[in-house]
């Protein structure tokens, strides 16, 4: 929060042009979007990592997701209702998995 008041109060001292002030305001959100990544993993994400669920929560819609090689990750991940890709070898996926879609 602190830096986005800093972006906030050094947009309100100082007279820009417009190119300038396009380049404050993306900054500014790009920090509005950091914190509200932060804070989505401190209240939602973070717990549900700590203490996995027994079964699968639904995927966020609104979270990009990630990419991992480790399955151990990548279950924890899913459980946690975060959209997660397993990269994987063919030859070294187990036949047990479940494989949504093979890429």
């Amino acid at each position: 929060m602190r830096s986005a008041e800093h972006e906030v109060a050094r947009l309100c001292r100082h007279p820009l042009v417009f190119r300038d002030l396009v380049a404050f305001i993306a900054q500014l959100q790009c920090t509005l979007l950091d914190i509200h990544a932060l804070l989505d993993y401190h209240e939602i994400l973070k717990p549900l990592l700590v203490t996995p669920p027994f079964k699968p929560v639904a995927a966020n819609p609104t979270w990009v997701g990630c990419f991992t090689k480790d399955t151990q990750v990548c279950e924890a991940l899913f459980f946690a209702g975060v959209p997660v890709w397993l990269v994987r070898s063919e030859v070294l996926i187990p036949p047990t998995m479940n494989i949504i879609h093979p890429v």
